[in-house]
């Protein structure tokens, strides 16, 4: 009996095609199949195997890397975009780099500190998590040092300064704590990287395991599309007990607008939450109406809330219009908020990059000062001042600076499917807006309420639209 082909994650398939398209990539061999797919995987002596070495010894010479043994996966992980590779087995997402513990070190990490972190967690969610669940950082800081022998002192060193020397030191195959999210795979597969991750590279296991989940708790996604709602107490509600077995679902997708909250999260399991996508129903109204009666948590992101207004007045004489028209204003108002965000980038440079910074992203850093308890339900029963520590500031470093950088990767990438769409009248009011925050003379607050009416504008002609065919 023939063997099952093994089937690819679709994300993995989404991070394919995105690859493929980056210019990092622009040259690199891959042959096109009549299907319309992409030979990613080729053989290292065919005549495209042969082409990609010869391409990447070019590349090394552009960016001054001595051609010596493992320039293949210096070269790759250089240019890699993104740093962090989709796995093809199971979805989940890992960094390129060396930041997992082996697993001499992992024993160690979980005998000294009483435990239970796996060879799939990412190393410096392991130092945040100590730290948060009472451990010294000093000790933290001290035991890596002395683990690593690294000429570091644990009193004035910081997390990145320990974990980013002990990464480099073990990829340069110094040390052997850590090892990388995804091998090295060049000239085989097109990104430099085998296919699938350090998290199935054991048995190729096709569901999210209690054992790695927690890896990805941190849900980069609510950064990505600058979400409303407390996303710290989100993240940490995704890696409880709640959803073992499962994985998290946003009842309102995060990508239409929906808040990254953890009232709003169920559990779902892995496959049916990767199919459903952006999707919306009926039923996904009618929970979000609930939680938010409830609660009194608001359920839709500042920019989209217009629009979520409409749609809950009007969807019970419309149900039909949920998945496809409704589904779709939200859609198209998200890549219209991406523009705005893009072209405040784009025009004003560093002077936009703070003002977006401090107008939109600082006023939900005090999320982050506190630990959470949760019932079954997400809601939070009770919250106590975390204490401060550097690592806090480097989670709003981290948050500021996914949060930028999507809204360039959603101009690249994501909107060639959904574009933005402004009229002259609003193109006028954004240039204008981003006059002034290039003068640097008109106060913040001014500049926030102008983007704030702006995105109204947007809405309410987005809405004008939906209610025509009526």
């Amino acid at each position: 009996m023939a063997r099952e082909k093994r089937k690819w994650h679709p994300l993995f398939l989404k991070y394919m095609e995105e690859i493929i398209k980056d210019h990092h990539y622009e040259g690199l061999p891959i042959e096109k199949k009549r299907d319309g797919t992409y030979g990613w995987i080729v053989f290292s002596d065919s005549e495209i195997g042969r082409k990609r070495v010869e391409w990447c010894a070019r590349k090394a010479d552009e960016l001054g890397i001595e051609k010596k043994p493992g320039f293949y996966a210096e070269v790759m992980r250089e240019i890699h975009p993104t740093k962090w590779k989709v796995c093809q087995t199971c979805g989940e997402i890992m960094s390129i780099y060396y930041h997992y513990p082996n697993m001499n070190f992992l024993n160690a990490i979980n005998r000294e500190f009483h435990s239970d972190f796996t060879d799939c967690d990412y190393i410096y969610d392991i130092w945040d998590e100590l730290v948060e669940s009472g451990v010294d950082e000093e000790e933290v800081a001290r035991f890596f040092i002395r683990k690593g022998k690294l000429d570091l002192d644990a009193k004035t060193a910081s997390k990145s300064d320990i974990i980013e020397t002990l990464e480099k030191l073990c990829r340069k195959g110094n040390k052997k704590l850590l090892g990388p999210g995804a091998m090295s795979n060049f000239p085989d597969r097109f990104d430099g990287f085998h296919t699938y991750n350090r998290c199935c590279r054991a048995n190729q296991d096709t569901g999210r395991s209690k054992e790695n989940l927690k890896s990805y708790s941190k849900d980069r996604r609510a950064y990505e599309y600058w979400s409303d709602g407390n996303i710290h107490a989100a993240n940490k509600f995704m890696c409880s007990d709640y959803f073992d077995g499962t994985s998290a679902d946003h009842i309102g997708p995060i990508s239409l607008g929906f808040v990254h909250d953890p009232r709003y999260l169920q559990p779902m399991p892995s496959g049916d939450n990767s199919s459903k996508r952006d999707r919306l129903s009926v039923e996904d109204i009618e929970k979000i109406i609930e939680v938010e009666k409830r609660t009194g948590v608001y359920p839709m992101s500042w920019y989209s809330k217009l629009i979520w207004e409409y749609i809950r007045k009007n969807y019970r004489q419309h149900p039909e219009l949920v998945a496809t028209k409704y589904r779709d204003a939200l859609k198209q108002n998200m890549s219209n908020f991406m523009f705005v965000l893009f072209t405040i980038l784009d025009r004003c440079g560093e002077k936009g990059k703070a003002f977006l910074k401090k107008a939109f992203l600082e006023p939900k850093y005090d999320c982050f000062n506190y630990s959470y308890c949760f019932n079954e339900r997400g809601e939070i029963v009770s919250k106590t001042p975390r204490r401060f520590t550097g690592r806090m500031n480097d989670e709003e470093k981290r948050y500021h600076r996914i949060a930028i950088d999507a809204v360039h990767d959603y101009q690249e990438k994501d909107n060639r499917n959904n574009n933005y769409y402004l009229v002259p009248s609003e193109q006028h009011l954004l240039l204008k807006i981003c006059d002034k925050i290039s003068a640097g003379t008109t106060p913040t607050r001014e500049c926030k309420y102008s983007v704030e009416r702006l995105m109204e504008f947007i809405q309410r002609r987005v809405i004008e639209g939906m209610g025509e065919n009526y």
